[in-house]
């Protein structure tokens, strides 16, 4: 996996603005961690929970969603019947509804198109009624490649779902600056069935009413944002973009007085790939340049998002964004308090195979390794 050392940036950043992290004193103390295995999975891809719920769920590639408490495992829900875990396909995102029993589930189906699916949690028992499977939204899917996957809902209440670019390489059908397309973008809809309609648009969705762009995009110029998440202090929006042959980039973006981050914003892909030129043909209005790049020596090959550290279990960690790279397992931690000219990126952990970092119960930092393990970072 090369040496264990931190990235460092490729390059300067271009003319275009970042978004800087939202101000506080640093620079933030260096955290110590290690890692404490909860248990072994089937292909797990990420944890979820739901704030006030002590159950943290574990979601496996096959098409399983797991619970997991101190005392036991019990698998809620199976559609390991509807999709398949094939490279980048099969169950890829889950999220709980904030307030009502509900489920939402991201997976590839049989024919490759992403879904985006809803279940009703049974309030007793838990389970999940497959019965009540109900599909929300879906899109097709040129390629079997960069499908995203990642559901959140943020400060909001909104769901947001997030899609690659289509896949191949090199945006070839140019989706992600394509306003009229749901690829490359990340999406924003009220997720629960209003009459006929099996999701509702937010009215301040920003390109609502614009002739030709489709009214569910939030943010858009994404190459694979495969994990994203929201910053449950700030509401600010980190985004791990998956890199094409060179780069992989952070990217954040703002809330203002807890919302609305990222909204209308324009990633740059495939006008850029992290700092440098790509696509010359797509235009470069607007881009927001990555917060943090880094290229692919010593055997990187693939940004595995993230979250900021908010939980007590590792004081020191608090404020820091966790993030690592599938090929050499490398775990680090991002100071968003240092200048984005001068970032600040230290080595703190070490898992193979490794799929994303998310925040669970307590706000407690997991990392997930599609090879199985799933461990919580705590006090090294």
């Amino acid at each position: 996996t090369g040496e264990s050392t931190s990235p460092t940036p490729s390059t300067s950043p271009p003319a275009t603005d970042s978004a800087e992290p939202a101000s506080m004193p640093g620079p933030l103390p260096e955290p110590t961690v290690s890692l404490y295995e909860i248990g072994t999975f089937d292909q797990p891809v990420e944890v979820a929970h739901r704030p006030g719920d002590s159950q943290l769920y574990v979601v496996e590639q096959p098409g399983r969603i797991v619970s997991v408490s101190d005392l036991s495992s019990t698998t809620v829900l199976d559609i390991t019947d509807l999709t398949d875990a094939n490279g980048e396909q099969g169950l890829l995102g889950f999220a709980l509804h904030p307030t009502a029993d509900l489920a939402y589930v991201d997976f590839t189906d049989l024919d490759g198109n992403t879904v985006v699916a809803e279940f009703v949690i049974d309030p007793g028992t838990g389970q999940f009624d497959r019965d009540s499977y109900r599909e929300v939204l879906t899109v097709e899917q040129p390629y079997g490649n960069h499908n995203g996957g990642q559901l959140a809902f943020g400060p909001d209440q909104y769901l947001y779902i997030g899609l690659g670019d289509g896949g191949s390489g090199g945006d070839p059908e140019r989706h992600a600056l394509d306003l009229a397309s749901r690829l490359g973008k990340i999406l924003r809809i009220d997720p629960v069935q209003s009459g006929d309609q099996s999701f509702t648009v937010p009215d301040d969705n920003p390109f609502v009413g614009d002739a030709g762009a489709d009214p569910t995009i939030w943010a858009y110029g994404l190459r694979n944002p495969w994990r994203f998440s929201f910053d449950p202090v700030t509401g600010d929006l980190w985004i791990a973009d998956v890199g094409q042959g060179d780069f992989e980039e952070i990217n954040h973006a703002a809330a203002t007085e807890g919302r609305d981050a990222a909204k209308a914003s324009n990633f740059g892909w495939s006008a850029f790939e992290g700092f440098d030129r790509f696509n010359d043909d797509q235009p470069t209005d607007d881009a927001i340049a990555p917060l943090f790049v880094y290229d692919h020596a010593d055997g990187r090959c693939s940004v595995s998002g993230g979250a900021v550290a908010r939980g007590d279990a590792v004081e020191a960690l608090q404020g820091w964004y966790v993030f690592g790279d599938y090929c050499t397992g490398q775990v680090w931690a991002l100071d968003p308090t240092a200048p984005t000219s001068e970032p600040r990126v230290i080595e703190i952990a070490q898992l193979d195979a490794l799929a994303a970092v998310s925040m669970g119960t307590d706000r407690d930092l997991f990392v997930v390794s599609n090879a199985g393990v799933v461990a919580r970072l705590i006090p090294g």
